[in-house]
């Protein structure tokens, strides 16, 4: 099964960077289609454990040698051939080349050029490829004969059709602009992620919006909207706060419903404008619209501006976060909120809220815990999933609207020049040296990588700081502040929390030490700091190698608890890597699976 192959811990050798790809007989795949091509190719490689793409030791028949001219010719320009061999339905292979720009040794490889096979296995032709959809097709047939229980369903077409699903959204988001102007920093980063996940195969794929809902809720189309709100028969609510304060109501709301609220007969509800419109028609609340134990106000209250997630919104003028359900799959999931979820992010902000204020908030770091919830007091599991919503705290302070999520700050644009290229220019100047972005590099990690070790060092919190969960501020260029957001995905380790016996026994936030680690080495170190390096790297300034040990040195230099948490980290023989194509293909659900990448903590990537 591809989901149990692991890559062994001897790494590859640091690639030269080709940042522009010399022009061919026939034209290279434009940035957009590219990049795309480039995501397939690097997902699929990590996740069926091909560390080096370009050895041949994965590929299990010769190359054919109608393929030789194409590799030569790249060779030729400067740039690293890579084969891939694809199994396909009647059982041989589709051969996929890569000329790759860049080596990356966690694997974010950049792509210049690929050819894929096609016709017959024993004389294969290779045509040049130009669009993304006949790659998602290619890797939808190797992962039906990984997985031959699939083939007997519609489940690999359906699979196929999110790739593309995702492949079409992508294109969109790029050729329409947004419907207005961001009003701050921190809203254009949220809303300008174009491409999303580098390691997905379904990256920008949702299905539930029609062709208007999407113009008038996606972020990456500039959406921004008032929110529907309901009043509800108190005894109809549930609801809680971490601090055991109401929870905060919008004050144009609370003027608009003054009548129906001063007696404390009802409490207000907010919910997304296309949720809302769901749950109007939705059988199981019909009795409740009814008997007016619950009354639909309408659009109510200042605008809304959906983040990177989609269904998150952030009220500036109220400082303030709701994690509204939304009954719509965007990449893998429907992303609403289960009770589990609910009850995970509270218990995990009630326990940022037990430790010294230094821990979870300073001048250069803050956690930003939820703060309370609401839902509809069902016994219909389903139905509390499809009208909770989580109250977040907002990024207060000088640095607030600044803050930057990091995937948007990371990716790549197909239309200029990229976030991060921009930021050390205005740091370092336009000519840098590896001694710049290394003393840059330390900057960060004080603002993200070591306040987050010293909440798992020191407290076993590990938090799902990956690059869609963080955010930080940069003044002149410089990381000022970080911001770490979503305590629904924080592990805490039962062992070492010293407040772990103030909870229950089964919270779903409590963790074994091992699962806690194994959560921290991916979402913080892999997918959050192992990525920037990749991106820094890619800038060709420095070498992914440098920046490791810069990393480990760090955290050496932490104290006592880092340098433990380093030691727990080296011990680790692959770090782990969420596969996020596999669990998707293989319907994995909320337990995903696994892949690795070398460690790099033990012995850097060679130069």
């Amino acid at each position: 099964m591809l989901s149990s192959l692991l890559p062994p811990t001897s790494v590859l050798p640091q690639g030269r960077l080709r940042p522009h790809c010399p022009d061919h007989d026939v034209a290279a795949p434009d940035a957009i289609e590219r990049r795309l091509i480039e995501q397939f190719f690097n997902t699929y490689c990590r996740e069926t454990g091909i560390v080096d793409p370009r050895r041949a030791t994965h590929l299990p028949a010769p190359m054919p040698a109608a393929l030789q001219s194409t590799l030569a010719r790249w060779r030729a320009e400067g740039l690293e051939p890579a084969v891939l061999a694809l199994a396909d339905r009647h059982g041989g292979h589709r051969w996929l080349a890569a000329a790759l720009a860049y080596v990356s040794p966690i694997g974010y490889h950049r792509l210049a050029d690929a050819v894929l096979s096609e016709g017959s296995v024993f004389a294969p032709v290779f045509a040049p490829l130009r669009r993304a959809e006949k790659l998602a097709d290619a890797i939808t047939e190797a992962l039906a004969h990984a997985y031959p229980q699939s083939v007997a369903t519609d489940w690999p077409a359906r699979f196929a059709a999110l790739m593309k699903n995702g492949i079409r959204k992508v294109r969109q988001y790029h050729r329409e602009a947004p419907a207005r102007q961001a009003p701050s920093r921190f809203i254009a980063a949220e809303q300008g992620l174009r491409f999303g996940h580098i390691f997905h195969a379904t990256s920008k794929a949702s299905e539930g919006f029609s062709a208007d809902a999407l113009q008038r809720y996606a972020p990456e189309l500039g959406a921004a909207f008032q929110l529907h709100y309901f009043a509800v028969a108190s005894e109809q609510l549930e609801s809680g706060t971490i601090d055991g304060q109401p929870l905060p109501i919008d004050p144009a709301v609370m003027e608009t419903a003054a009548d129906l609220l001063k007696e404390g007969d009802y409490r207000l509800l907010p919910c997304h404008p296309w949720q809302a419109g769901q749950l109007l028609s939705h059988p199981g609340l019909q009795p409740l619209l009814a008997s007016r134990a619950m009354i639909s106000l309408g659009p109510l209250g200042e605008l809304a501006w959906p983040t990177s997630s989609v269904r998150t919104v952030w009220l500036p003028q109220q400082q303030r976060f709701l994690k509204l359900a939304l009954d719509i799959r965007i990449t893998n999931f429907v992303r609403n909120n289960p009770p589990e979820h609910v009850r995970r992010a509270l218990d995990a902000s009630r326990a940022i809220a037990m430790l010294p204020e230094a821990a979870r908030s300073s001048a250069h770091f803050t956690v930003l815990a939820e703060t309370g919830y609401a839902v509809l007091a069902l016994p219909d599991n389903a139905l509390r999933a499809s009208t909770a919503v989580i109250y977040r705290q907002g990024m207060t302070g000088p640095h607030g609207d600044a803050a930057q999520v990091l995937a948007t700050v990371l990716e790549e644009s197909a239309q200029g020049t990229g976030i991060l290229e921009r930021l050390l220019h205005e740091a370092l100047g336009h000519r840098h040296s590896t001694a710049d972005i290394r003393r840059w590099w330390a900057s960060y990690l004080d603002v993200t990588l070591l306040p987050l070790a010293r909440l798992f060092a020191d407290h076993g919190i590990s938090l799902e700081a990956h690059l869609q969960n963080s955010m930080v501020a940069f003044e002149g260029g410089w990381p000022v502040h970080g911001y770490v957001r979503d305590m629904e995905g924080a592990s805490i380790s039962r062992t070492r929390f010293a407040w772990a016996a103030q909870f229950d026994a089964d919270s779903p936030v409590l963790y074994t030490e091992e699962a806690a680690l194994h959560r921290f080495a991916y979402y913080v170190l892999v997918n959050h700091i192992g990525h920037f390096i990749a991106c820094l790297a890619r800038t060709g300034a420095c070498d992914e190698a440098t920046l490791w040990r810069d990393t480990a040195a760090a955290l050496d230099a932490g104290g006592p608890s880092l340098r433990h948490l380093l030691a727990s980290l080296q011990a680790l023989e692959t770090l782990p890597a969420k596969a996020n194509m596999l669990s998707c293909f293989g319907r994995h659900g909320e337990t995903p699976a696994w892949a690795g990448v070398p460690n790099f903590l033990v012995s850097a990537p060679q130069s």
